[in-house]
């Protein structure tokens, strides 16, 4: 009797977990379909786990993937250029200080028509026009060329200033979602292993209490194991889905379609 009423609270809580993995599913269905922009109540199908192709490793170094999110990264792209706005807004104010020439040109036809009494009619057509030149420089504007000229040479080294920073964090972000892929490959390798003893084990604790060396307690106890290490299993398949669309989203990558399976 203990044993059965030992099981039966196993199985209770079991029965608890289910229903907190079921909330948290809901949960996710609904945080899920209001990232895609649809609502919550809507359903669709999520393709399972385990029949996602989970690459083994990432093909290329952390170097390569460094520099393809330095070449494709929007955020610093966007930076580069407003730079090149600055540079361009600097050559614009320093080329004030040079003189303009302004030159206009009109042309057209011009109808000329006579008349005179016991005479025909008369008329002729030429070509006329103007031509102008006109050259300013501006000699003294008290200091305000020098003025522009200086705060547009600091704005561009301040976008300067901050392309560098923007990339030593992409450097960093890049790194860190490296590691972290890296991390997740090697807690799959682990959690294969301890599923794999997990099935082992309570096939053996199965096939002991039916020879009757093991009591129903030592089942239950390895068969709560097994379904732990299920749990831990599925938990690490996600966990290297999850960092590959970290390290993949740090390179900008996302925004490009084509990617070969294992290239995050």
């Amino acid at each position: 009797m203990p044993d059965v009423l030992e099981a039966r609270s196993a199985a209770a809580q079991a029965q608890f977990d289910l229903q907190a993995a079921v909330g948290a599913q809901e949960i996710a269905r609904g945080d899920l379909a209001n990232a895609v922009g649809t609502s919550a109540s809507v359903t669709f199908q999520i393709e399972p786990v385990a029949s996602i192709t989970i690459p083994e490793t990432v093909e290329e170094s952390v170097e390569q993937l460094i520099t393809r999110a330095l070449q494709q990264r929007p955020d610093l792209l966007q930076q580069v250029a407003e730079l090149r706005a600055r540079e361009a807004a600097v050559k614009q104010a320093k080329s004030a200080y040079f003189p303009s020439l302004k030159v206009e040109v009109f042309a057209g036809p011009q109808y000329l028509y006579g008349f005179q009494e016991q005479l025909p009619a008369t008329q002729t057509s030429l070509l006329a026009g103007t031509a102008a030149a006109t050259l300013n420089w501006t000699i003294f504007d008290g200091g305000a060329r020098r003025n522009t000229v200086a705060r547009s040479e600091a704005e561009s080294k301040a976008a300067a200033a901050q392309i560098d920073l923007s990339r030593n964090q992409i450097a960093d972000e890049v790194w860190r979602a490296y590691s972290n892929v890296k991390t997740a490959f090697r807690q799959r390798e682990a959690a294969t292993a301890l599923l794999q003893a997990a099935e082992q084990s309570y096939s053996a604790a199965l096939a002991a209490y039916n020879y009757g060396v093991r009591n129903l307690l030592d089942v239950t106890a390895a068969q709560r194991t097994l379904a732990q290490a299920r749990t831990a299993d599925i938990s690490a398949r996600t966990q290297v889905l999850t960092s590959l669309a970290e390290l993949a989203f740090r390179t900008g990558d996302l925004l490009h379609t084509g990617k070969t399976t294992g290239k995050p």
